[in-house]
């Protein structure tokens, strides 16, 4: 089977787990031109045993979706740690963080996304103790290559116990696996309520740009949603190793405004399913955006439960949280959950061809999108710009009466 050929990898999902799952390491992984990852076929290798299918969600013809029936039956918590030093590190309410680590006392190995700085990309790797944990803290607003730790956790997943943080398809095809070989009791997954994955090509020329601005080749530390300015705020910040700091402008980040247009994401998250079901996983998390805790400045985690698994690690972890069983009505109006992007494909790819350019910046493709925005949501922008440099108290009430 040339998979590689099939239509539905123009709309791959690039979780990586096809190749992860091969017996004959017949699949690759590369960064395609349009900065997304593709998986690439050894003919050679290949022995047509249709593992890549069984994981890969784009072959699933009967995804279970969750319905509004079967969705009162899947609790959702609001919650962040009580430690005020750990949650302004991380980038939500804290509590990742905290499973993270009650894993680990488990005895499990700890699969997470870590930044590289050297790679200028997010990775999946694999912790076996608390202290490793604390380099999965913070959102990572691009896809991350994860083959190499998949790679590890199919090989031995029959004889270790994995809990593994991930982006729905990665969780999907996981669990798909984990089922097809009967090892599911020695995984536990947890996944994000997902947006989607922009082109790294975005992310790239940011870097480059950040690189520029504080006269630095390198960067030792990046936090793509700091708490600087308070939680929503949607601040990056960055380190050179001359120790220069790095605060995004108010109001107008090339990064989020290209990553929020919903133009330069992952084909396969236009329409995705999976962002909109809980049935693969045992607990997913988000930040808990919407009226209810929008005076909160400090982060708010939502935590859904989906086995019997994810509430007994949850319960374990309440004498350090602050929690409380809340309404999905009062949370999932303000995720991507139901929703599908239909954005412009003639400006995508005049984005994306602006984006490959090595002389192009951010600000040149943030340029190109402006320009075929309509009125209403350039007048969004302006607003938004405006709010940014009111004062806080006044950003609150206009959010509010809004």
């Amino acid at each position: 089977m040339n998979i590689a050929a099939n239509t539905a990898i123009r709309n791959c999902t690039s979780c990586q787990a096809c190749a992860a799952v091969c017996p004959k390491d017949a699949i690759s992984v590369i960064l395609n031109e349009d900065g997304f990852y593709r998986p690439v076929i050894d003919e050679e290798k290949c022995i047509n045993c249709g593992m890549c299918k069984k994981v890969c969600y784009k072959f699933d013809d009967d995804i279970k979706l969750t319905t509004d029936a079967s969705l009162k039956e899947k609790k959702l918590y609001s919650a962040w740690v009580n430690d005020d030093n750990l949650l302004a590190q991380t980038t939500s309410g804290g509590i990742g963080d905290l499973l993270a680590r009650q894993l680990i006392a488990e005895g499990y190995k700890v699969v997470g996304v870590t930044y590289n700085n050297e790679l200028v990309r997010a990775e999946h790797v694999i912790a076996d103790n608390t202290e490793a944990t604390t380099a999965f803290r913070g959102s990572k607003y691009i896809q991350s290559y994860s083959f190499d730790a998949l790679k590890q956790v199919i090989a031995n997943c029959k004889g270790e116990r994995y809990a593994i943080f991930g982006t729905p398809c990665q969780i999907y095809a996981l669990n798909r696996y984990a089922e097809q070989r009967k090892v599911r009791e020695n995984l536990v997954l947890i996944d994000l309520y997902c947006h989607g994955c922009p082109s790294l090509l975005v992310w790239q020329k940011y870097q480059s740009s950040i690189k520029k601005q504080l006269g630095s080749n390198s960067l030792n530390y990046v936090n793509f949603r700091s708490k600087v300015k308070g939680w929503g705020a949607f601040y990056v910040t960055a380190k050179a190793a001359n120790k220069q700091l790095f605060n995004s402008k108010p109001g107008a980040d090339g990064f989020y405004e290209l990553f929020f247009s919903d133009i330069v994401l992952n084909e396969s998250c236009h329409d995705c399913k999976l962002r909109s079901t809980l049935e693969y996983t045992d607990i997913r998390m988000g930040d808990f955006w919407g009226k209810k805790f929008l005076s909160n400045r400090k982060g708010v985690s939502a935590v859904s439960i989906s086995s019997e698994r994810g509430q007994e690690l949850f319960n374990k972890i309440k004498t350090s949280i602050v929690y409380g069983e809340c309404d999905y009505n009062d949370f999932l109006p303000y995720q991507s959950w139901g929703k599908d992007y239909k954005p412009d494909m003639r400006a995508r790819e005049e984005l994306l061809t602006s984006l490959k350019q090595s002389d192009a910046t951010i600000d040149d493709a943030v340029q190109i999108y402006r320009k075929r925005q309509p009125f209403n949501l350039k007048l969004k922008r302006h607003i938004k710009n405006i709010l940014h440099y009111l004062p806080l108290g006044v950003t609150m009430f206009l959010k509010r009466f809004i």
